[in-house]
């Protein structure tokens, strides 16, 4: 299975890894399974850290990087086609990253490990 992380679920792992379900925890530590961070996901933690909403501390960019790795959490590009398949997204969510995380997953066939509900309304696969 391909899973695709929410950019609060990457951070969940490192920090409460508490807050999955016994099922998602076995498929995120499922040695066979792929479990990709999108780059989008990088880039709405620099703008949270940048506006002040989130703090990671000085080194967050290596700190994830290496959590990342020791992981095995490997990181899905944005391609073009993605950004076209935006486009014919349903509004159900406006949050232009998660519309990027939704769009990613649809394209590349991955399931969404997310706890936010309103992604459930998309055609892809939902894990929490």
């Amino acid at each position: 299975m391909q899973l695709l992380l929410d950019t609060h679920t990457l951070i969940w792992m490192g920090t409460q890894p508490g807050r999955f379900s016994s099922s998602t925890t076995v498929l995120l530590e499922d040695e066979s399974n792929v479990v990709y961070a999108s780059i989008i996901s990088l880039w709405e933690l620099a703008i949270k850290i940048s506006i002040g909403k989130l703090d990671m501390g000085n080194n967050w960019l290596q700190d994830i990087q290496h959590f990342m790795r020791e992981n095995a959490i490997d990181s899905m590009p944005i391609k073009p086609q993605h950004c076209d398949l935006i486009t014919n997204l349903p509004l159900h969510h406006r949050d232009p990253f998660d519309r990027m995380l939704i769009a990613q997953a649809q394209y590349e066939n991955l399931a969404l490990v997310t706890a936010d509900k309103s992604i459930h309304q998309y055609d892809i696969e939902v894990i929490w």
